[in-house]
């Protein structure tokens, strides 16, 4: 799994491109948590390069969003595709979750 930090207006975009599971998931909520420690509570995460994701990436963004939630901030998720979509959808986490089609959506939401 690979993870790339930019910036759209001020606001972390998180791209990660590979597999999420319990062996890498970790590594996302490190992101995060870095993120948080630099003030930043307003994060996008760009799912679209994900072509799977397991119960510890799901718990990951939960975690994140709660923790992001703290500081009156808010996680956006976009870009689901294929079996990370129908996970979401089959665990009723898309009714949970902050999710858009696509960057421009979930930037336009901040504001």
């Amino acid at each position: 799994m690979e993870i790339i930090i930019r910036e759209r207006n001020s606001i972390p975009v998180i791209d990660i491109i590979g597999e999420v599971d319990l062996y890498n998931a970790k590594e996302i909520k490190d992101t995060i948590e870095n993120i948080i420690k630099s003030g930043k509570y307003q994060i996008i995460l760009n799912l679209q390069k994900v072509p799977f994701m397991d119960s510890s990436g799901i718990g990951t963004l939960v975690t994140g969003m709660y923790r992001l939630k703290k500081y009156h901030g808010s996680l956006k998720i976009i870009n689901t595709v294929g079996s990370v979509a129908k996970v979401f959808k089959m665990t009723g986490m898309d009714s949970h979750l902050e999710i858009y089609d696509d960057e421009d959506s979930a930037l336009k939401s901040f504001q």
